[in-house]
């Protein structure tokens, strides 16, 4: 069934591309792009869903693809049949594979593969500057949690390149970002992000859904819950937050970072209401 989600999914992009007009029509073949783009989609869509578990049920895979297609950072570009979408795909879907992997493999024993972790480590972050230092940020506190172990994880070599790209980041903007407390510059700095945070709606719905789901003692036990399950997409939210008023990378991928990571937390949240409301109707009919 999920399987055929997929598909759906698939063919729902396709129609979507052939119907809905754009000006200057296709710039290449529609044969090829369109079928390319709902492809590169719909992997999108069961990676994201893959790494955080809502590819478990049809809704929660639909809730996922729902979610990328209004809310991921760079989704107005995934309908401009050409190599911008693919482009943007592709990078779209380097991480949740990157993610995908840190977690499968942290217990498993890669060692001829370390070097080929490294690098896709060093790659990926040098190549997706809005989320860069959150993730470098969130991988280094995990390893901290699990300093005495940590070199005994497979994953280690991937954390560390991503440090190394992180490092290359700012090396190839020629300066240290300054970190000096200028109250003027953090508050005008801070405010244009917010703005720009506003607009994009999915940060606010985030925070409205988290402290919506606070005020309610089974809304505490998810959060809790949610805190420890996924603790590098939180650590990741948090320190993307906590970035913001310095936005050393630039502003446009401070709320880039804070985007991303704020769709991935409200998607979970909604995915564990969509579950609760299902228990609950399931009893009630029994």
């Amino acid at each position: 069934m999920r399987a055929l989600t997929y598909l759906i999914i698939f063919f729902y992009v396709c129609l979507t591309l052939v119907i809905v007009p754009k000006a200057g029509g296709f710039i290449w073949d529609p044969l090829i792009i369109v079928p390319a783009t709902a492809a590169m989609f719909t992997l999108l869509v069961w990676l994201v869903a893959h790494f955080l578990g809502t590819d478990r049920t049809v809704a929660g895979v639909v809730l996922t693809a729902v979610f990328i297609l209004f809310f991921a950072p760079g989704a107005s570009v995934f309908f401009e049949r050409d190599e911008k979408a693919l482009l943007e795909l592709g990078s779209q879907c380097i991480v949740p594979f990157f993610l995908t992997q840190y977690k499968r493999i942290s217990r498993k024993d890669f060692k001829r593969a370390y070097g080929f972790m490294l690098l896709m480590g060093v790659f990926c972050s040098f190549t997706h500057d809005g989320i860069t230092l959150p993730l470098c940020l969130a991988f280094l506190l995990l390893a901290w949690q699990r300093r005495n172990e940590f070199f005994r994880l497979a994953c280690w070599p991937m954390v560390i390149g991503w440090l190394i790209g992180t490092i290359l980041q700012f090396a190839a903007r020629g300066h240290v970002p300054d970190l000096t407390p200028d109250l003027e510059g953090l508050t005008n700095r801070t405010t244009q992000i917010l703005g720009l945070l506003w607009d994009a709606k999915i940060f606010v719905f985030a925070m409205v859904l988290t402290l919506w789901l606070s005020t309610t003692s089974w809304g505490r036990t998810e959060l809790w819950r949610m805190l420890r399950r996924q603790r590098l997409i939180a650590y990741s939210l948090l320190f993307a937050l906590s970035c913001v008023p310095f936005a050393p990378l630039g502003i446009d991928n401070a709320v880039t970072g804070v985007c991303f990571f704020g769709m991935l937390w409200a998607l979970l949240l909604c995915q564990r209401l969509m579950q609760r409301y299902a228990d609950v109707a399931r009893v009630r009919r029994s």
